[in-house]
């Protein structure tokens, strides 16, 4: 007869742990996916990109409005202001208002031959000496006696001035002839040095220069003349 006892049986259950502390809970929430401290902080830093990617444009969008908004306001003023300008101007000064001009011949010799009380006509927008009344832009009178002759405006000028200076152009003649133009049945007298502008009513209009440069005893005179295309 065996002195030893068998061994507890192997199917028996491991005596319980009377440590409840030791013991594994099972209401424990178990350990969800873990995620790499380096892929988290690229995710954030991607995040802030996008974010802040959005904010410029939204800058760029509110910028770009009010600067439309001002350009219109900027337009609208302007234009204000010009309508404004207009008015207080008032009525246009009387005279030609031209853009330009174009010289269409300089110092042209014109040679006046007449006796006593003739008349000859000259033609500027050729220019011509003893051209036909209708188209003639000067009235050259010879007088008899202590008179000298005189220059009147012929039927084909527009207008015309008296100058100071041979060496006006088109400008100076402009101005003179808005300021002091020669009036109706005004004339002037053919002296040494007389110089006259002389606006022609042809189409396209034209700015002449005459200057009288000599004159005889019997009635002759010379001229030169320079004439510009109005333009505009």
């Amino acid at each position: 007869m065996s002195l030893f006892r068998a061994a507890n049986n192997v199917n028996t259950p491991p005596p319980t742990d009377p440590y409840p502390i030791n013991r594994p809970r099972e209401d424990t929430i178990p350990d969800g996916p873990t995620e790499r401290i380096d892929e988290r902080t690229a995710r954030r830093r991607r995040d802030r990109v996008a974010w802040l990617g959005v904010l410029v444009a939204v800058f760029a969008l509110v910028t770009s409005s009010i600067a439309v908004f001002a350009g219109w306001r900027a337009m609208n003023l302007a234009r204000l202001v010009a309508t404004t300008m207009t008015a207080g101007a008032g009525a246009p000064a009387a005279g030609p208002r031209t853009t330009g001009f174009t010289v269409t011949y300089a110092q042209e010799p014109l040679r006046v031959q007449v006796g006593c009380s003739a008349v000859l006509f000259l033609d500027l927008d050729e220019p011509r000496a003893n051209a036909d009344e209708k188209v003639s832009d000067l009235r050259y009178d010879s007088r008899c006696g202590q008179d000298l002759p005189r220059l009147t405006l012929g039927p084909g000028a527009a207008a015309g001035a008296q100058v100071k200076d041979g060496n006006t152009d088109a400008e100076g003649c402009q101005q003179a002839i808005r300021n002091s133009p020669i009036g109706p049945g005004g004339s002037v007298e053919v002296r040494k040095g007389v110089t006259l502008c002389v606006l022609t009513a042809a189409i396209p209009p034209s700015m002449s220069l005459v200057e009288v440069t000599d004159v005889g005893a019997t009635g002759t005179a010379g001229m030169r003349a320079t004439s510009w295309k109005v333009e505009g």
